[in-house]
């Protein structure tokens, strides 16, 4: 739990005359203070209370702690670390606020940047059917948990591959003259390569273009259809990169009979 220091030690505390400036995404406002500790005592300081300027804009943020947890011998002048955490929704924007401290007001700027972050839940999908042809779908949530809107994307095609495909092209290749040297024994190896590689699996993403403002979340569909040249009887794993966040999907050969 915080604990405020008393009003009496605070109004022994000077603040230099630099401008207090937070600069960085919501959740990690990082700016400096000067801080000159007049008390007889050390003085540890926590967090000091935002309070809101005639903005409008700036009401929600009052009383919001802005944490700086430094402790003062008497005496003691020392340039500290701030760090301010808000709404992740904050638009991104400059904010006025003031903090009261030694009984004087000091004018705090925030600059708040533009950041796009995207949650994504389930991020691990495995389905049943590799047969040319099949089609499955990945159903997740994304949720914006950043400060911009922004439009699902689309995802027009991914490259699904066969866990197996380069040992079987080595026991080939290996095996094919034992007799022969490096190079051709290479050269087989990345024939069989090219003979078994599982062309691009395409896809479509059902809700791609809407947009999904900060702090909403909506399901999200990817439909994918399995190559016309997989093989039935291969297992296959494919990975879709949507935002900085990695969906896994692996389809199994293996069906059961209803």
């Amino acid at each position: 739990m915080l604990k405020k220091v008393p009003d009496s030690q605070l109004k022994n505390i000077a603040v230099g005359e630099e401008e207090i400036i937070l600069n960085g995404p919501p959740g990690n406002l990082m700016g400096s203070i000067k801080l000159h500790n007049k008390n007889e005592t050390k003085t540890r300081i926590k967090f000091l209370d935002l309070k809101a300027t005639k903005s409008k804009k700036t009401e929600s943020l009052s009383g919001v702690p802005l944490y700086i947890n430094s402790k003062l011998r008497p005496g003691e002048k020392r340039m500290e670390h701030l760090m301010l955490s808000i709404d992740p929704s904050t638009r991104p924007g400059t904010y006025e606020n003031q903090i009261d401290i030694g009984g004087k007001k000091r004018k705090v700027t925030m600059v708040v940047q533009p950041t796009i972050s995207v949650a994504v839940n389930p991020t691990e999908f495995t389905f049943q059917g590799t047969a040319p042809g099949t089609k499955h779908t990945v159903t997740f949530t994304v949720v914006n948990t950043g400060n911009m809107s922004f439009e699902i994307p689309k995802v027009s095609h991914v490259a699904p591959l066969d866990m197996d495909l380069l040992c079987r092209a080595f026991g080939y290749g290996f095996r094919h003259d034992k007799e022969e040297g490096f190079t051709e024994t290479m050269d087989h190896v990345t024939q069989n390569l090219k003979e078994n590689m599982p062309n691009w699996a395409n896809s479509k993403v059902k809700e791609a273009g809407q947009v999904l403002k900060p702090g909403k979340n909506m399901l999200v569909n990817i439909e994918i259809t399995i190559p016309e040249n997989a093989k039935a009887e291969n297992d296959y794993d494919l990975t879709i990169r949507f935002w900085e966040e990695q969906l896994s999907c692996s389809f199994k050969s293996h069906t059961t009979n209803q």
